[in-house]
């Protein structure tokens, strides 16, 4: 017996400091949800789960942006379909005129007509904006949309280039094309259907890339989803086992506070043999 050291006195509060340790580890872990609150808990756990986090974000990030994209291909292939429904108008006109049963004066008037359609088809080509861009004049340049979450040109970005598939809006728009004549009147037909063939072609062009997008936003939610259960298993408590710890950490420190209680009344012992 000794009075100076109590070494089991030393070594019950080692074990009571542990125990409470662990215990608020557990009630912090509970009460936040968050089995990672600190880094010190788990450094190569928080590191992973921090990737994942950034990745997360990002996902949904590129997950709007692609439906953005969405947005600007629907508002162009609106205005296509405008310009689409005037060309069908135009050969109607078109054919009125090339008939012998009008005369010079009501060509004058089909034709008319015929010259606001196109001066309107120009404009829409020329007016057509989203956000400010022009979104169907070739000369607007190539847009790129950010649909992935790293650099990678072509793994990550989707371009949208009407230059490369609709003429310039005088082109299409016919130029100087007229109905005023029979001459004329039949050989806009040509030029007509060459229209509505280029126009409809830019509308499959736009339809393929909507899908194209919304095949990414479905790619990139289940990519999100994915990553938010391995981050869970990774971050979140898991409340049942942590339940199960508190419990024997709770049992634990109390039974080492008595332990510490006893042991504190061992030097009285002393007075005994004394």
């Amino acid at each position: 017996m000794r009075v100076n050291t109590n070494v089991v006195g030393i070594s019950s509060r080692s074990k009571l400091e542990k125990n409470i340790t662990d215990l608020d580890r557990q009630n912090r872990s509970l009460a936040t949800g968050d089995r990672i609150y600190r880094a010190a808990i788990d450094p190569a756990g928080l590191s992973i789960s921090e990737g994942m986090r950034a990745r997360i974000r990002s996902s949904s990030q590129a997950q709007r942006n692609a439906t953005d994209s969405i947005s600007l291909i629907q508002v162009a292939e609106g205005s296509l379909s405008s310009v689409q429904s005037m060309a069908s108008r135009m050969k109607e006109l078109a054919l009125q005129s090339a008939n012998d049963t009008l005369g010079n004066e009501e060509r004058g008037l089909v034709d008319s007509e015929f010259q606001q359609m196109k001066r309107e088809i120009k404009r829409i080509i020329l007016a057509s904006e989203f956000n400010g861009q022009k979104i169907l004049d070739r000369n607007a340049g190539i847009y790129e949309f950010q649909v992935g979450i790293n650099s990678d040109g072509a793994g990550d970005r989707v371009s949208y280039d009407m230059g490369s598939v609709l003429s310039s809006a005088e082109k299409v728009s016919l130029g100087s094309a007229s109905v005023r004549t029979k001459a004329g009147s039949q050989a806009s037909l040509s030029e007509i259907d060459r229209m509505l063939t280029e126009v409809s072609g830019a509308r499959a062009f736009l339809g393929a890339t909507q899908t194209r997008m919304q095949s990414t936003i479905q790619n990139l939610s289940v990519s999100r989803e994915n990553t938010a259960v391995s981050n869970s298993r990774i971050r979140d408590t898991d409340v049942a086992k942590a339940t199960a710890e508190r419990a024997i950490s709770s049992i634990k420190t109390s039974a080492s506070t008595n332990v510490v209680a006893q042991t504190n009344k061992l030097p009285e012992e002393v007075k005994r043999l004394l």
